[in-house]
């Protein structure tokens, strides 16, 4: 066993050092991981206190594209001072390192920033900002998986004013070729230093994939400085030709020197490049690029044998496009018959069986279970089919199944690199493998929460870190009856209501129960009246109670609704003396606290 820290990871091999200290591959043994642990000998208290901040701050990050933090400390080592940092232990390439290798594909670079993008806009949303966004502190695993590492100088409630980005001693802290105008100032003449300051950094970053240069290049920081400051960055397709115009506009912007004439968040750069990466892949055919499967052997005809499998083919694609009421039962002979010309293990006959599979998965859950090993032999694990069948699988094994949801997820990141290649990062399977890992990380080693009333604070908190990052994206490729939309909306609009954020409550539940009156008429009660309070408590106490009548009249005829009703009636009577209390005051006035009269 390798040298112990904290009497629980055990450093295995050292995996890289420099000036920070050194990283060690180390196994965890109380939950039985491996992992890296970065140690890191401070020479001042200031030192100390970066280091633990990037600690607490990515450790509040869950992103699937933000490296994880497990734990941190201090230590005496070798008769030194010491803290250490561990994480989720990521083998890959950091862009720097691609990027000395060359200039990366155009569809590889466009994904890779969109995740970068994705990345920052949950540090963002919690109120972080990275300060040292580059390629050295941007890994891509060997799955495929972006990850953003190093928040050792990054600033919770950034946008202070002067000052934010100065060290104790003065310093400016950072990456100079990667720093915005801003931080260079260190928010002088009033220019905030916040999350915009990490796009003009993607920009640079950016620029470098797309080209192999730096939008500034001086080697001298007072001419970096002045670049920075006061020059245009030359555009991407001036220095390789062929990209799109939309980079260009899309990089002139995020590298504007005034922060506000940046895009206005990251959500807009990541639906930028997506939509930037679509267009190419209507133009290239990239989108739909995967091996193609191994020539089949017909095993009765022979020179027949392509007008026979012309034909079949032709039957199972109007199949898949007709639907009709019988098809599990066509599907099935034409399985058969593809079975007896083809053979079981061509191409086409495990497409087919694929497809019978999905549609009798709620009576048989093993079938396609069953067809899996097939397709992986057959198809390949690029084909859309297999990495469709496996994000069903393996999702709804780790969501939902016996044991850790966890230790699925090394496979499903996996899973989200190859559907982001195939699909696009914003595809309904690239997004349904999210959500799936979403779910199992949540859930951990415990049942996921079957009822609503058996859920705890602490549950709701958890779930809102996992999902939350995912509903914007989900919002923007689903359409408004994706089943996975709705279910995180639900599952999101029921956490916020449980830990008192009715606002965040009442924005869902809008979008879920556009019709209130159908709700408090023939909705669950239970819900109708979470919903009504959420909206009331929001800000909008006559919405609610234009609907609490409904609801009442209702109740007596429920079984069992005693309680329920004089809750509801509670509410009402609140909500009729804020709205009274607000009319006496000429609309000044808000609505009073109601989660003293409901215990959860």
């Amino acid at each position: 066993m390798g040298e112990l820290i904290e009497n629980r990871y055990a450093l295995q091999e050292l995996l890289g050092q420099g000036g920070f200290g050194e990283v060690w591959r180390a196994d965890d043994g109380r939950v039985g991981r491996s992992v890296a642990v970065k140690i890191g000998y401070p020479q001042t208290p200031e030192e100390t206190r970066r280091f633990e901040r990037e600690a607490r701050l990515a450790g509040n990050l869950a992103h699937p594209n933000i490296a994880t933090v497990h734990d941190f400390g201090r230590i005496e080592r070798n008769g030194r001072d010491a803290v250490f940092l561990v994480m989720e232990l990521l083998r890959g390439r950091s862009l720097a390192d691609v990027l000395e290798a060359g200039v990366p594909p155009l569809v590889d670079a466009l994904e890779w920033a969109g995740r970068i993008a994705d990345a920052l806009g949950a540090a963002h949303a919690a109120g972080i900002v990275h300060r040292d966004v580059k390629p050295a502190n941007v890994m891509v695993t060997g799955t495929g998986v972006v990850k953003v590492l190093d928040f050792g100088i990054a600033k919770a409630g950034a946008g202070s004013g002067a000052g934010t980005d100065l060290t104790g001693t003065g310093m400016v802290i950072g990456s100079f070729p990667y720093m915005a105008p801003e931080r260079w100032t260190g928010g002088a003449n009033g220019v905030p230093v916040d999350g915009r300051a990490d796009l003009y950094a993607l920009g640079c970053v950016l620029m470098e994939l797309l080209t192999g240069a730096r939008p500034f290049t001086a080697r001298e920081m007072h001419e970096l400085l002045t670049q920075h400051l006061t020059a245009e960055p030359p555009a991407p397709s001036s220095l390789r030709a062929g990209l799109p115009a939309a980079l260009d506009t899309l990089v002139r912007d995020l590298l504007a020197k005034d922060p506000s004439d940046r895009p206005a968040d990251a959500a807009e750069v990541s639906h930028r490049l997506a939509e930037i990466a679509r267009g190419e892949a209507r133009v290239t055919g990239a989108a739909a690029s995967y091996p193609p499967p191994p020539a089949y052997a017909p095993t009765v005809h022979t020179a027949a044998g392509d007008h026979v499998r012309t034909m079949l083919d032709r039957r199972l694609t109007q199949l898949l496009e007709d639907s009709p009421s019988d098809v599990v039962d066509r599907l099935a002979m034409l399985v058969d018959d593809l079975t007896d010309e083809l053979g079981a293990q061509d191409a086409l006959t495990v497409r087919a069986a694929y497809h019978r599979a999905v549609r009798v998965r709620r009576q048989s859950t093993t079938d396609l279970e069953r067809i899996l090993p097939r397709m992986v032999r057959v198809l390949g694990l690029e084909h859309p089919d297999t990495i469709t069948a496996r994000v069903t699988c393996i999702g709804e094994a780790a969501a939902f199944g016996p044991g850790d949801g966890r230790r699925h997820e090394e496979e499903l990141r996996e899973l989200i690199g190859q559907a982001g290649r195939v699909f696009g990062a914003h595809g309904v399977v690239t997004l349904t493998a999210r959500y799936h890992l979403a779910s199992a990380m949540h859930r951990g080693a415990g049942d996921r929460d079957g009822q609503w009333d058996a859920r705890t604070r602490e549950r709701a908190e958890s779930e809102r870190a996992w999902l939350g990052p995912l509903l914007p994206d989900l919002e923007w490729a689903l359409t408004a009856d994706s089943p996975v939309l709705l279910d995180v909306r639900r599952r999101l609009a029921h956490d916020a209501w449980l830990v008192e954020d009715f606002a965040g409550a009442a924005e869902l539940y809008w979008r879920l129960f556009p019709n209130l009156a159908e709700l408090a008429e023939h909705g669950d009660p239970e819900v109708a009246h979470r919903v009504l309070l959420s909206i009331g408590e929001a800000g909008d106490p006559v919405s609610a109670l234009a609907h609490m009548d409904l609801l009442l009249h209702r109740l007596p005829f429920l079984s069992g609704s005693q309680r329920l009703a004089q809750k509801v009636s509670d509410t009402r009577s609140e909500f009729r003396r804020a709205v009274r209390e607000r009319r006496r005051a000429e609309g000044t006035g808000g609505t009073s606290g109601l989660s003293r009269l409901f215990g959860r």
